[in-house]
């Protein structure tokens, strides 16, 4: 086990050092990774303040753990400076702790003074204890990242953040001079030739204003500056969002498709480039092993994998996806299910796992996995895992005729959108509602249960309002959709609008490629374009005699 220590430091405030490293260390959480935060910006600290990391505020930390050491001579137990983070109705994968700054109270006030860091370093072999101080880290929490949150400005706290403490330093900066001559002198005394340890540096820009792309203007000519002064070009920029200064929250868990989210991943994404001996290391380099179909290599990387991180989920879907690649398909099984044993949450060895099961006509396993896997899932119904194994369930049912299985997993995806139930006016969600609503109904339909005009005049009144109508979405998504209403409307008596949308399926499938696959709404698989122009037809001819394709009789035309 390798844990990469990273300081986040800025010359000046305000450009959002402290949003950026909550935010890059929660979406590593989410991705099953675990980081220690360090609260290190004693005058004005902030790590607590993010409510959404589920941290308990007014606990002792960072001046309380050294205040102890001078007083004693001895290093305190670090359990008692450290809190996990347990964010409120959302899961991780991975895990967060906190050294916070300390309490905040007036002893925090009067023993921050009293904390001198020449003296720390000069009479109180202030190295040894930082040295004892990660090793105390390293070896209880085991931490993929830690995390510093440094003090800004030319400060002996901001020295031992930048110099002592980190593998890497990420240095934020805005593109005003105080702020690039500032960062760039930091940049040079951390670079020092002379010193053999000096960390690897990562430069980010930010805030950077949204303004139109130009090849010249103020922007360029400040970043320009910026690469004159550090010598790079920024390693990445974060653009300014209104919502990042109003409020300390993680964004990355809330507006997964936002731009601050997509930065703060491309942030997290360069980090993971600069550890050359953690967890991440070893994944991207076994990856490259079978990219390159390198045995030997493979064999190295799974062998450290096992040895370092055989606790993890990530290190048996890798090792899935390597024997994939050379042919020991009985292994990818064995690896795929050791993966969701460890970490039901991780979506990636799920989907694969019951990709696999289905590609080998294992059905009836697939579906035992996904009612074990909600059965481990201690989460709510609104989270992303109990949904998506929500709709496997509902799929696999629907593909076999277990219609009761199907229709009580899409029941389940219903109830979960409340809103939706209460109004279908207008919501964001529609078109996923709309795919609940119809699947529910034709579970029922193929069951032999009787669905009301009242649930089909519901789905065709959202698909109206615009949620998968035509010219919306991908062609494939649209061949799916519109063939799939043709029997809400078809089921209320109107054959001319459901004959239209048949008719109009067999028009648009020429702009479709031969060999792409279709999402079938007879048997609820992909299948060929070939043989969903059959069907297609099919449901044509049936129509014409009034009926749907399965041979249900239609009520009169209206």
């Amino acid at each position: 086990m390798n844990t990469f220590w990273v300081t986040f430091y800025s010359y000046k405030g305000g450009v959002g050092r402290t949003m950026s490293l909550t935010n890059v260390a929660a979406l590593l959480a989410k991705k099953g990774r675990r980081v220690l935060l360090i609260d290190f910006d004693l005058e004005a600290p902030g790590l607590d303040s993010f409510e959404g990391l589920g941290c308990a505020k007014a606990c002792p930390g960072v001046v309380e753990y050294v205040t102890k050491y001078l007083d004693t001579g001895k290093a305190p137990n670090i359990e008692d400076y450290v809190q996990e983070c347990t964010p409120e109705r959302r899961h991780l994968r991975g895990k967060l702790w906190l050294m916070p700054s300390g309490k905040k109270d007036a002893q925090y006030n009067r023993e921050r003074a009293k904390i001198n860091w020449t003296d720390l370093y000069e009479k109180y072999d202030g190295e040894q204890f930082v040295e004892n101080w990660k090793a105390a880290i390293e070896s209880i929490y085991k931490p993929d990242y830690v995390f510093i949150d440094s003090r800004t400005g030319l400060t002996d706290v901001g020295g031992i953040c930048t110099l002592h403490f980190p593998q890497l330093v990420v240095l934020l900066y805005s593109l005003n001079n105080q702020n690039i001559n500032g960062i760039a002198g930091v940049a040079r005394a951390i670079s020092n030739p002379a010193n053999i340890k000096s960390p690897q540096l990562l430069t980010v820009a930010t805030p950077v204003p949204s303004m139109i792309r130009e090849k010249t203007g103020l922007l360029q000519e400040r970043i320009q500056l910026a690469e004159k002064e550090l010598g790079v070009k920024p390693h990445c920029q974060i653009h300014y969002d209104p919502i990042i200064s109003l409020k300390e929250d993680i964004l990355v868990w809330k507006a997964a498709d936002s731009r601050p989210t997509w930065e703060y991943d491309k942030l997290r994404e360069k980090i993971t480039e600069y550890d050359v001996a953690g967890f991440d290391y070893l994944l991207k380099e076994l990856e490259r092993a079978v990219t390159d179909l390198d045995d030997e290599r493979v064999r190295e990387m799974r062998t450290a994998l096992l040895r370092e991180y055989g606790d993890r989920a990530e290190t048996f879907y890798m090792l899935a996806k390597a024997s994939r690649s050379f042919g020991a398909l009985d292994d990818i099984e064995e690896n795929l299910r050791k993966a969701l044993e460890i970490d039901p949450y991780y979506s990636e060895a799920f989907t694969e796992f019951i990709a696999f099961l289905r590609a080998k006509k294992r059905i009836k396993e697939a579906i035992k996995i996904c009612q074990s896997r909600i059965a481990n899932l201690k989460h709510d119904i609104n989270s992303p895992e109990v949904k998506e194994t929500l709709e496997q369930l509902g799929e696999i049912g629907m593909s076999i005729g277990e219609y009761q299985i199907a229709a009580e997993a899409f029941k389940k995806l219903i109830e979960a959108n409340t809103t939706n139930q209460e109004s279908d006016e207008g919501d964001e969600d529609d078109a996923q509602l709309l795919a609940h609503l119809f699947n529910y109904a034709e579970a029922r339909r193929r069951g032999g249960l009787l669905v009301s005009e009242k649930e089909y005049h519901k789905m065709v009144r959202i698909y109206e309002r615009g949620a998968a109508t035509e010219g919306s979405g991908s062609v494939i998504n649209r061949l799916n959709h519109q063939q799939a209403m043709y029997i809400p409307y078809a089921m209320l008596g109107d054959t001319e609008q459901a004959m239209n949308l048949l008719v109009s399926c067999a028009r648009l499938a020429a702009s479709v490629s031969p060999r792409d696959r279709i999402f079938s709404v007879t048997n609820y698989t992909n299948i060929p374009l070939s043989s969903w122009l059959n069907e297609n037809g099919n449901m044509i001819d049936a129509l014409r005699e009034g009926k749907l394709w399965d041979g249900t009789l239609l009520p009169p035309s209206q």
